[in-house]
C-alpha cells in the first residue's frame, strides 16, 4: 500500500477535528532507535548468497560501473607501464674434495658428498644474496663494460629490486634471474653476477680449509669446562636438596589425612542424625492422639509418653463430665485445671527433649569443625611437601639434562677432530656455470591477460563490496529475510502495493474488492491467525509499528473486515489517541462517544458497551477515539479502564484487533502489548528503518509480549526483488473470473 504521511501537521484528514492547531502538541517527531540493536556479521551485514543475490540485483549498475573502473585502470596501466625483460643463468653448487697444488689452484670434481649438501647451498645462496658478492659482481660488470657510467647507488638499487636467485627444488642449481627495461644490460649484468659467484668460491675453500682444525681444538677445551662444572653443580644439589626425606614426610602426612577423613565421616553421620531427630522433634505437634507417633530415639521420650498419657487421659474424663454438666461445672472446671496441668508438663518434657537434642548437636558441630581444621591444616602441610618435591625434582631434572648435553657435546667435538684430522677440507662447496644468459625477446612484465582477468576479479569483488556496504547503510527494511533471519520473528503476510488512493477506500478493500490483491492477502493474513498454530494465541491482535505511514491503520482495517466476512464477531478499536485514524474511516454517530472519553471519564457515565457502533461490514463492531480537552493519553493507556475494557471485549467478540501508535515515538504499545495475545509489528520496504524495527520488536519481548510476528506491507511485486518475482508471476497467470462471468455462473 502506498500511503504517504502527511508532512503538514494540520493534515486535511485531522484538521475537522483538531481545529487547525493540534491540542497535544506537534505530531510524534523523530522516532528513537536506542536499545538493542540488530544482530549484523559487520560492515557488511550478513553475507548469505540470497542476500548477495538480492542486493546484485537491485545494486547491478552499482557492480558495472567498478567493474568499468577496473577495466579503464587496467587499459591505463598496460598502457603506461614499461615493458621489462628479463635474462636466465644457472650455476651448479656441488660438495667436493679439492686438491691443492704447486702452480695456480685447481679443483678435482668428486660426485660422492653431494647428497649431505643442503646446508651447505642454503648457506652459500644467502652468501650470494650478501654486500661482498654484489660488490665483486659489479666490479666484473666494469671490468667487461669501461665506458658503462651508472654509479654505484644505482647498481645496488638494480641489485636490490630487480636481482633473484632462487634454489630450485631437488636440484643443486640455483636461477640467477636479473630484470630490466633494456634486454642488452640484463644479460650482461646477469653473466657478470654469474661469473663472479663462480670465482668467489676459491677463496673461501682454501681459507676455511686451514682455519677448521684449529676452531675445533678451542671448542674442545671450552667444552670439558662446561662438563666438570656440570657435574659439580649436580654433586652439590644432591647433597644439599635431600628428596627422599621430604617424601616420606609426605606419606606420613598422608595416612594421617586417610585417619582425619575416617573420623570426621562418623562424626558428620552423627551430627546429621542428631540434626534430624531435632527437626522431628520441633515438627512434633503437641496432641494426645500423637503419643504413639513420637520416635523411639527421643531423649526423655518415656517421660513425655507418660505426661501425654495422663493429658489423654484428663481429657477423656473432661468429655465424659460434659457429657453429664455444662463446661461451667465446679466438677468441669476442676478436671480443666488437671488437663491444663498434664499439657504443661508434656510440653515441658518435649521443650528439654527439645534442649537436649539441640547440645548434642552442637557438640557433633564442634568437634567436626575441628576436625576440618585440623585435617585443613594437614592438607596444607601435604600441599606444601608436594611442591617442594616437584620444583627440587624439577631442578635435578634440569641439572642433569644440563650435564648430558655438555657431556654429548663434548664427545662430538672430540670425534670432529678426529675427522677434521683426517680430511680438513672434505666439505667445501664450488661453484659452476651451467647456462649462460642470452639477450631476452618478449617482455615479462605486464602479462595483459593476467592484468585483465585481475582488473575483472578485483572490479566484481569491489563492486559487490561497495553493493553491500551501500546496502548496509541503506538500513532499510527489504523482505521477509531482514525480520526472519536476523531477528528471529515469522512473516505472516506480504501485503501488495495499491495505487495511491483515499485511506478509507484503501482501507475498506477487503470489503469492496472482491478479487484484488489486497483483499487475498488480508484473507491469507486471516487463515493463518485462524489456524491451529496461531487460533489459542491471537485473540486479541495488537498492530504496531515503529514509524508512522507503515500502514498499520489500512492493515488493522481490512484484517477486521476479513475476520467480520469469516463470520467472527469481530471488535476493531483505535487507540492511537494523538491521531485517531478510524473515525475517518468508519465514521461515528453523531451522539457516539469516543475511546478517550470513555477513559477520561468525559461527558458523564460512559460504558464499553456504549463506545462500540455498529459499520456497513456485517459482524464488524468499531470503536473510535476523537479529541477530548485536557486529556492526557500517556496517563490514560496505563489506567484501569483499559484493562476494564479489554475485558469486556474478550468476553463479547471473536477477535478484537487494536490500532496502536507507533512505538518508536510513544510507549502507549508496550502497555497495550502486555494486555494483547498477539502483536503484529509492521514493515514497509523503502520506509521502515531495520534498527527501528527491531528496537520495536525487542521492546516487545521485553514487556513480556508472547506472540509477535511480522506484516510487510507496500511491495510491489512487479518490481521487486527476487523474494518477490515468482510470487507476481504465478499470482499474475492466476486471474479470477470477470465480474459478468461471475454473475452467469451464479
Amino acid at each position: 500500500m502506498n500511503i504517504q504521511p502527511q508532512p503538514n501537521p494540520v493534515d486535511p484528514e485531522r484538521h475537522s477535528y483538531y481545529g487547525g492547531t493540534p491540542p497535544y502538541g506537534a505530531p510524534y517527531g523523530t522516532p528513537y532507535y536506542g536499545g538493542a540493536q540488530p544482530e549484523s556479521s559487520g560492515l557488511l551485514g550478513s553475507l548469505d548468497p540470497f542476500r548477495m543475490l538480492r542486493v546484485m540485483r537491485k545494486k547491478w549498475l552499482t557492480v558495472l560501473l567498478v567493474l568499468v573502473f577496473a577495466g579503464i585502470a587496467a587499459t591505463y596501466y598496460l598502457m603506461t607501464t614499461s615493458r621489462v625483460y628479463q635474462a636466465i643463468s644457472l650455476v651448479e653448487l656441488s660438495v667436493r674434495r679439492p686438491r691443492i697444488m704447486t702452480q695456480q689452484a685447481a679443483v678435482i670434481e668428486d660426485q660422492g658428498a653431494s647428497s649431505q649438501s643442503e646446508e651447505i647451498f642454503n648457506t652459500r645462496l644467502e652468501k650470494f644474496k650478501g654486500r661482498v658478492m654484489r660488490e665483486a659482481a659489479i666490479a666484473r660488470y666494469r671490468k667487461q663494460h669501461p665506458d658503462c657510467k651508472l654509479e654505484d647507488a644505482a647498481f645496488n638499487s638494480l641489485f636490490a629490486n630487480n636481482l633473484s636467485l632462487t634454489l630450485l627444488r631437488r636440484t643443486r642449481l640455483v636461477k640467477i634471474e636479473f630484470n630490466h627495461t633494456d634486454p642488452q644490460f640484463a644479460a650482461d649484468f646477469c653473466t657478470a653476477f654469474a661469473e663472479a659467484a663462480e670465482a668467489s668460491v676459491y677463496d673461501e675453500n682454501r681459507i676455511a680449509s686451514d682455519a677448521a682444525v684449529t676452531w675445533l681444538e678451542a671448542q674442545c677445551v671450552s667444552q670439558r669446562g662446561e662438563v666438570e662444572k656440570a657435574d659439580a653443580s649436580l654433586l652439590k644439589y644432591r647433597q644439599e636438596n635431600k628428596i627422599d626425606v621430604l617424601e616420606s614426610q609426605r606419606k606420613t602426612v598422608d595416612n594421617a589425612l586417610m585417619d582425619f577423613n575416617s573420623v570426621l565421616v562418623g562424626l558428620e553421620s552423627q551430627e546429621a542424625k542428631e540434626r534430624d531427630l531435632l527437626n522431628t522433634i520441633t515438627a512434633v505437634e503437641l496432641k494426645p492422639e500423637n503419643a504413639g507417633k513420637l520416635p523411639t530415639s527421643i531423649p526423655r521420650g518415656d517421660e513425655i509418653k507418660l505426661a501425654m498419657d495422663k493429658w489423654s487421659t484428663a481429657l477423656a474424663d473432661r468429655d465424659a463430665l460434659l457429657s453429664k454438666y455444662t463446661a461451667k461445672h465446679p466438677e468441669v472446671l476442676a478436671k480443666d485445671g488437671v488437663v491444663a496441668l498434664y499439657r504443661n508438663q508434656a510440653l515441658d518434657s518435649l521443650n528439654r527433649a527439645k534442649a537436649t537434642s539441640a547440645s548434642n548437636l552442637e557438640l557433633f558441630r564442634k568437634q567436626a569443625e575441628s576436625l576440618r581444621q585440623k585435617k585443613a591444616d594437614q592438607a596444607k602441610l601435604a600441599s606444601d611437601l608436594e611442591l617442594q618435591i616437584v620444583e627440587r625434582r624439577t631442578h635435578l631434572t634440569a641439572l642433569e639434562r644440563t650435564r648430558d648435553a655438555s657431556d654429548t657435546a663434548y664427545r662430538g667435538i672430540l670425534g670432529r677432530i678426529q675427522e677434521a684430522r683426517m680430511a680438513a677440507d672434505e666439505n667445501t662447496a664450488t661453484v659452476k656455470i651451467v647456462e649462460r644468459p642470452s639477450v631476452p625477446e618478449k617482455p615479462i612484465k605486464p602479462k595483459p591477460l593476467r592484468i585483465i582477468a585481475i582488473a575483472i576479479l578485483l572490479g566484481l569483488m569491489g563492486g559487490i563490496t561497495l553493493a553491500l556496504i551501500t546496502d548496509t547503510m541503506e538500513d532499510h527494511v527489504t523482505g521477509p529475510h531482514d525480520l526472519e533471519a536476523e531477528i528471529g520473528v515469522k512473516v505472516l503476510a506480504m501485503v501488495p502495493h495499491v495505487k495511491a488512493g483515499k485511506r478509507s477506500d484503501i482501507a475498506t478493500a477487503s470489503m469492496n474488492q472482491r478479487f484484488s490483491q489486497i483483499t487475498e492477502a488480508f484473507a491469507g493474513l486471516r487463515s493463518m491467525l485462524d489456524s491451529s498454530q496461531y487460533k489459542e494465541r491471537s485473540k486479541v491482535i495488537l498492530v504496531a509499528s515503529s514509524i508512522p505511514a507503515e500502514g498499520k491503520t489500512i492493515t488493522s482495517c481490512n484484517l477486521a473486515i476479513a475476520c467480520a466476512k469469516n463470520g467472527q464477531r469481530v471488535l476493531l478499536i483505535d487507540f492511537d489517541l494523538r491521531r485517531p485514524r478510524l473515525v475517518g474511516i468508519f465514521s461515528m454517530p453523531p451522539e457516539g462517544r469516543g475511546l478517550l472519553d470513555y477513559l477520561s471519564d468525559a461527558g458523564g457515565d460512559t460504558s464499553p458497551a456504549k463506545l462500540a457502533y455498529a459499520t456497513e461490514c456485517a459482524n464488524l463492531t468499531v470503536i473510535a477515539s476523537r479529541p477530548v480537552k485536557g486529556a492526557s493519553p500517556a496517563e490514560l493507556v496505563g489506567s484501569k479502564k483499559v484493562t476494564e475494557l479489554l475485558s469486556w471485549a474478550r468476553e463479547n467478540y471473536d477477535r478484537v484487533i487494536i490500532d496502536a501508535p507507533p512505538l518508536g515515538l510513544v510507549s502507549d504499545a508496550l502497555v497495550l502489548g502486555g494486555l494483547s495475545d498477539c502483536v503484529l509489528v509492521m514493515a514497509r520496504p523503502e520506509t521502515s528503518r531495520k534498527r527501528a524495527t527491531f528496537h520495536t520488536i525487542h521492546r516487545f519481548r521485553e514487556a513480556g509480549v508472547r506472540m509477535i510476528a511480522a506484516v510487510i506491507n507496500d511491495i510491489d511485486f512487479a518490481q521487486g526483488s527476487s523474494y518477490y518475482t515468482p510470487y507476481y508471476h504465478s499470482y499474475s497467470h492466476y486471474q479470477p473470473y470477470p465480474p459478468e462471468e461471475v454473475k452467469h455462473e451464479g
